[in-house]
């Protein structure tokens, strides 16, 4: 998170409100992004359910030590984030928005194909990056 004043380009009402509704209230919506001329699309996802699924995906990885490993990182960067919220709240820092987009499912579209990937795929970009998108509810 940042202030707004530190990051002026996500002041997208639009992109915040559809932010909101997947981090505060756990709605999950259909969205394609354009940034830099790359099409991506997904599911846009808060970050709680961003980190879950990270870490539930860490679980199914065949390597015992990596798929520790990485359930233990993304555990800790989950709790990192549930503190930060906790501490925004007790703050009452109402002023500050999102800086990261998260998504599950994603897929790069281009006009030859779709990227390589399978379902389960998470992505996670800077807001600021985004020059469009289209959403369906």
């Amino acid at each position: 998170m940042a202030k707004k004043e530190e990051n002026v380009s996500t002041d997208d009402a639009v992109m915040q409100m559809l932010l909101d509704l997947t981090d505060k209230d756990g709605v999950e919506i259909g969205i394609t992004l354009n940034i830099n001329g790359t099409v991506v699309a997904g599911t846009l996802v808060g970050p709680h359910t961003y980190y879950e699924g990270i870490i539930q995906s860490a679980d199914g990885v065949e390597n015992s030590t990596l798929s520790r490993v990485l359930h233990k990182k993304f555990t800790d960067l989950k709790e990192a984030y549930i503190s930060e919220r906790q501490e925004e709240e007790e703050k009452k820092k109402q002023d500050l928005i999102a800086t990261f987009i998260h998504l599950k499912d994603a897929v790069y579209i281009s006009a030859n194909a779709q990227s390589p990937f399978k379902s389960h795929t998470w992505w996670r970009g800077r807001i600021d990056s985004i020059d469009g998108f289209s959403f369906k509810l």
